[in-house]
């Protein structure tokens, strides 16, 4: 067993081979390193106010889509879509709770938003498919925008995750 950690999140993983995918955030295997040499790149210094403006317009998409999930996950009559909504509101919680990192800000409470979702599961993949698009679409700029090295890595990992998740939405919805 070995112990690594993601350079997105921070979160640590045992085991023999890193994942394919972090089980927190959901970055890619090239953000996970061994834990030895995990470097914490989140204090930045100089943070410009565009980038802040950037991270707090991306904290508030995070928060509101991990409560969309949570709500689709307890409105959901399948168990399996439940579970998919589920999974999803705990890797946005992540993007947060690593956004807030950077912000140096604690992590907002996120609940279930129950006016967001609808008890039809293909309504509601159909709704995170345009979310998640909406998300790439502002993380790419994000990236674009960004003059720190750290802060366009995470929005560009953002940017890959996220494109996962309108993978999924599209074989489910």
């Amino acid at each position: 067993m070995k112990l690594y950690r993601c350079q997105i999140c921070g979160d640590p993983y045992l085991g023999s081979a890193p994942p394919t995918n972090c089980p927190f955030c959901g970055a890619a295997q090239k953000y996970i390193v061994l834990a030895e040499d995990y470097q914490d790149r989140n204090d930045i210094p100089d943070l410009s106010s565009r980038s802040r403006e950037n991270l707090k317009k991306a904290l508030e998409l995070e928060v509101n889509n991990s409560g969309f999930y949570l709500c689709a996950a307890a409105c959901s009559p399948d168990p399996v879509a439940q579970a998919m909504f589920k999974a999803l509101a705990k890797i946005e919680a992540e993007h947060a709770a690593t956004i807030c990192k950077i912000l140096k800000i604690p992590k907002p409470e996120i609940k279930p938003d129950d006016k967001a979702c609808q008890k039809d599961p293909k309504a509601n993949f159909a709704a995170a498919h345009e979310r998640e698009q909406r998300a790439v679409a502002f993380y790419r700029q994000g990236a674009a925008d960004a003059t720190e090295d750290r802060v366009c890595q995470v929005f560009s990992a953002l940017v890959e995750i996220e494109s996962d998740h309108i993978h999924i939405s599209e074989t489910r919805k």
